[in-house]
């Protein structure tokens, strides 16, 4: 089972999206499924690759300009990915996007719709693309006292490249202050607050709420720290590390094979690519991943 925490969706709005961000980057030729844009064409594409759950932060909030980089709006209903996790419980997995800026729906009350009438327990954001803050920003609080109320999963985006207005956006340090406030809040750090790897890494040793997926960046820079601490189990830091791939934004199959020939200690890629993912999602114990094995 690979349980894959940044695989978004390329179907429907999705596909309008990130065909324009990879017709930019020269890079839409590579992703097969949007040629269709289709749900069809999605799930063949992943489960060729052997993901058995796409975990999909596909996001709803405004896009933002941020050094050299500039970004649409994301605009992918909740209501869409719902519906697919609905049907296909095992192999979908809906991140509720969240727009914490309040421009496209209020953010407290689109949390209770997704969360009691779609059934949607695992929500992003990007605040440092819009209202362009950091994430331990008060304005914050609520929703992170909504979230943990509700016991949900927050997957928040902490590029430093490509996050916010400025690097330090993705310093970890915005991050353990939210653990502190909301100590039962479960937090994964989508691109593993590059680039302060050793002190996301450190993190994630010091608190039990937090998670991290790099998902590209494990290729970049602190490559070798990456590898060093899941295998050296620092502080029980193998628990701690998520597979992500960031699809459709790099082709999926070349991804899981290149990530499958790192040179990881015996038995850690079970942890790796579904154990730590059970807990962080809160699935453990849920019928559709019994045993190790996503079941339809």
């Amino acid at each position: 089972m690979i349980i894959d925490v940044r695989c978004r969706y390329t179907g429907g709005h999705s596909a309008i999206y990130y065909r324009e961000q990879l017709q930019k980057s020269g890079r839409l030729h590579l992703i097969e499924s949007l040629k269709e844009g289709s749900e069809d064409s999605f799930f063949r594409e992943i489960q060729e690759a052997g993901i058995t759950t796409a975990v999909s932060s596909s996001g709803m909030n405004p896009g933002a300009t941020l050094g050299k980089y500039t970004f649409a709006d994301r605009k992918t209903p909740n209501d869409d990915l719902a519906e697919i996790q609905r049907r296909r419980p095992a192999e979908f997995i809906a991140c509720g996007g969240l727009d914490v800026s309040n421009t496209f729906h209020d953010c407290l009350q689109e949390t209770q719709r997704c969360y009691y009438d779609l059934g949607i327990k695992v929500f992003g954001i990007e605040p440092g693309r819009a209202p362009g803050c950091y994430p331990s920003d008060p304005r914050l609080d609520d929703l992170y006292s909504l979230l943990q109320s509700l016991n949900c999963t927050v997957i928040i985006q902490t590029s430093g490249l490509k996050g916010g207005l400025y690097l330090d956006y993705a310093n970890p340090h915005h991050i353990e202050i939210v653990a502190q406030k909301f100590p039962y809040l479960r937090i994964i750090c989508a691109h593993g607050c590059y680039p302060y790897v050793r002190e996301a890494i450190v993190t994630a040793m010091r608190r039990d709420n937090i998670w991290l997926s790099p998902e590209g960046y494990l290729w970049h820079l602190g490559h070798e720290d990456w590898l060093r601490a899941i295998n050296k189990d620092f502080e029980g830091f193998s628990n701690k590390f998520l597979f992500g791939s960031a699809y459709p934004l790099t082709p999926i199959k070349a991804f899981v094979d290149n990530f499958k020939a790192l040179s990881f200690s015996e038995g850690v890629l079970p942890k790796l690519l579904y154990r730590n993912a059970l807990t962080a999602l809160n699935l453990n114990g849920n019928e559709a991943f019994s045993n190790g094995r996503a079941q339809p």
